[in-house]
């Protein structure tokens, strides 16, 4: 028998197999009941759209003479919902998944699966999430399987979203891969699912991964429903107000970009579509009636995928499940990641704020930023305003033969203050800022790129006597001296919280792994400082 390729999800909260379907997917689906002979117990789900013209004809369809005939695709979708020992089990064919009531599925179920089974020598390829202010979704594979640190995974800040490797020949299974669903090949029929069902939930059950990837547990699923009713009610006060400061939108799951039109949101789905799922852009539609926003709608607004491949587009996720929020309750801090609420441990809180509080304040006087200016313009005003500072912002270098060009630094300051300015907003990356200081500190010790940064000095300069500025940067003859500069990090934001609350917490966390990065290349003088943004009038401070 050829080997049949399945995805298997574990459902929860399903007393009639009717219960794992979605309620606007149900009226359009044809029903088949399972044979006697079969020994199964359950319903197979099934759909097939009718053939359609794919939007790729439409486009070339003017350039081509009599245009563009019999041109047209249609999908067929299955879905089979088993329950074996009070247990649901739902197993899906091509957008079958669309079928299902996306609240029913439990999360992660395919991952702990494949967790267990997999030899943790043999893995192929690792789906990971890194958050800050965005959702860094990465997708590694090996050029054959491999032990984990050839994935580049950083423990403390990511988190595992898919694995896919390799199982040892005695579990009966080879190569399996595990997200919400597990896939995996088999070749048996059909009528051996039971023992095959079995079989995976007593993996999902078991707590062998924990040797290996304990790690993927740091964050704690929050189960208490009074405290994920006070998050919910939390976050859904600050989308009523069009807070997003703490929110915003992300896939739940690695798709490819390229194999992506568009998306649909619901309410809105008739009146625009989205390149990119926009949490402020999606508030802002009336049809969103963002100040009646209720946790049941976001958990029942469905977001769809318009693939290239499909004739319409798929639900694939509720707005929930999109929703990334970090939020505080009393002393403790919380993170909504793909429908679910985690607690950060404080340990891993205590450790980064612990860091972060003592990276020094910057010693050099910036102004304050003003409403609605640039970094550019806010940049160029710091400047000309002090005697001790230099314009290099936009001033690029690149090291001989490389096609990508680096920013030394925005601002540099007679005291050796490397400054690296950033606006945060809803639209700005920090962990870009951080990153930015990082390869600033590799741009010194290269001789090379040092005398591209003297020459980018000099020109700033202009009358100047630039003598302060160019001792921080030897020229190629000379070594660097590291202690002689501070990496600085000037965010400008509307902030009144206190301490360093006003960084986001997975911000934190990625400047404090910076830092560490940057000591380890010898640089040990750091600074941060909150620049706030007032009125023209206001004195110029930096805290």
């Amino acid at each position: 028998m050829r080997t049949q390729r399945l995805t298997i999800f574990l459902l929860r909260d399903v007393d009639q197999v009717d219960d794992a379907i979605d309620d606007d997917a149900g009226p359009s689906l044809q029903i088949g009941e399972l044979t006697d002979a079969s020994g199964l117990t359950g319903r197979f789900y099934s759909k097939k759209n009718f053939p359609s013209t794919p939007s790729w004809a439409k486009y070339v369809e003017p350039a081509v003479e009599g245009g563009i005939r019999g041109v047209q695709s249609a999908s067929a979708s299955g879905l089979l919902v088993l329950q074996v020992d009070n247990h649901t089990f739902a197993l899906t064919f091509g957008y079958g998944r669309s079928f299902l009531d996306q609240a029913k599925i439990e999360r992660r179920f395919g991952l702990k699966v494949a967790l267990n089974l997999i030899d943790e020598t043999q893995i192929r390829s690792l789906d990971t999430k890194l958050f800050d202010e965005m959702v860094v979704s990465k997708n590694t594979q090996t050029s054959r399987t491999a032990e984990l640190p050839a994935f580049g995974v950083d423990v403390l800040r990511d988190i595992v979203r898919a694995v896919t490797g390799i199982a040892p020949a005695a579990t009966g299974y080879k190569g399996v891969s595990g997200a919400d669903a597990l896939v995996l090949g088999v070749a048996s029929p059909v009528t051996d699912l039971p023992k095959l069902l079995r079989d995976i939930y007593g993996h999902y059950t078991a707590t062998k991964y924990q040797a290996a990837f304990g790690w993927v547990d740091h964050l704690a699923e929050v189960k208490d429903p009074t405290l994920v009713e006070r998050l919910d009610a939390q976050l859904v006060d600050q989308l009523r107000g069009s807070d997003t400061s703490s929110t915003h939108m992300a896939m739940p799951e690695n798709l490819d970009w390229e194999d992506i039109e568009y998306f649909l949101i619901a309410p809105t789905r008739r009146q625009t579509q989205f390149v990119e799922l926009d949490l402020d852009r999606y508030l802002q539609q009336p049809g969103t009636k963002t100040a009646d926003t209720t946790v049941g709608q976001l958990k029942q607004r469905k977001v769809a995928v318009k693939f290239i491949s499909s004739a319409e587009a798929v639900d694939r996720w509720s707005v929930y499940q999109c929703l990334v929020s970090e939020q505080r309750v009393i002393d403790k801090l919380y993170a909504l990641v793909e429908g679910r609420w985690f607690e950060i441990a404080n340990t891993l809180v205590k450790q980064v704020d612990s860091v972060v509080s003592a990276i020094p304040q910057m010693t050099v006087a910036l102004p304050p930023g003003r409403p609605g200016e640039s970094e550019g313009d806010y940049n160029a005003r710091a400047a000309a305003g002090s005697a001790e500072l230099a314009l290099l912002d936009k001033q690029l270098v690149a090291p001989s033969g490389a096609t990508t060009r680096i920013e030394f630094c925005d601002l540099i300051a007679t005291d050796g203050s490397l400054i690296h300015v950033k606006r945060k907003s809803r639209s700005s990356k920090l962990s870009h800022l951080f990153a930015q200081g990082h390869v600033s500190a590799e741009t010194l010790v290269d001789g090379q790129l040092r005398n591209q940064v003297r020459a980018a000095i000099t020109k700033a300069a202009g009358s100047r006597d630039a003598s302060s500025w160019l001792a921080l940067v030897p020229p190629s003859g000379a070594a660097a001296e590291r202690d002689k500069v501070t990496v600085t990090y000037a965010v400008i934001a509307n902030s009144k919280a206190k301490g360093i609350e006003w960084l986001p917490f997975f911000s934190r966390l990625t400047l404090m792994q910076t830092v560490r990065d940057l000591n380890r290349l010898g640089f040990t003088k750091i600074a941060l400082a909150r620049v706030p943004v007032e009125d023209v009038s206001s004195p110029p401070t930096a805290s």
